[in-house]
């Protein structure tokens, strides 16, 4: 979008209106860690230094709600989000961030038992991969593009059932990317 002109405009989600994904910070239901602040003096584990969710996420927000990590708790890093909510759930971990597909997965599996663990904070959704087009088309073009994508009906054809969507929606750089340029 900065350097190439890219104008992304539509997102795989739900007729809700839902897409993507959300950073989500766990711990046991019986950890005794009910915000943010008791993160302080706890072992967290995160996911790998290049990890959006598991790691860049966590440093750049959790600092303006003050904790900062690294400095008021200890980062452990597990390898990957599964190995981060294991640990979670096994107590070998106080807490962690993990993005929000996982723990739906890991339960479909028989991995994690989710009425043992907990979300103590989320992000608003993270966009996934965008649809767009090139800041320099015809706005005639632009509009045709727009419109094969926004009404193109994959509810309930293989893709939609594989990605869990409805169909494409709506989304724009500066409001959908916010989150994204905080971290970046």
């Amino acid at each position: 979008v900065n350097l190439a002109g890219y104008i992304p405009f539509a997102i795989m989600g739900g007729a809700d209106g839902q897409f993507g994904y959300k950073l989500q910070v766990y711990t046991r239901r019986d950890s005794g860690i009910n915000a943010m602040a008791d993160l302080k003096g706890k072992r967290v584990a995160h996911v790998t230094p290049t990890s959006n969710s598991g790691h860049q996420a966590p440093v750049a927000l959790f600092s303006s709600m003050g904790v900062v990590p690294g400095t008021d708790y200890e980062i452990t890093f597990s390898g990957s989000h599964e190995n981060s909510m294991l640990g979670v759930a096994a107590g070998d971990y106080d807490a962690a961030p993990i993005a929000s597909e996982v723990i739906d997965r890991m339960a479909a599996r028989g991995l994690v038992n989710p009425a043992e663990v907990k979300i103590i904070f989320e992000t608003d959704p993270f966009p996934t991969t965008s649809y767009g087009h090139a800041h320099n088309l015809h706005p005639d073009l632009v509009k045709k593009i727009k419109e094969a994508f926004l009404t193109f009906p994959f509810a309930g054809t293989p893709l939609g059932d594989e990605f869990k969507v409805d169909g494409f929606i709506p989304i724009n750089y500066k409001e959908h990317w916010a989150v994204i340029r905080t971290i970046q």
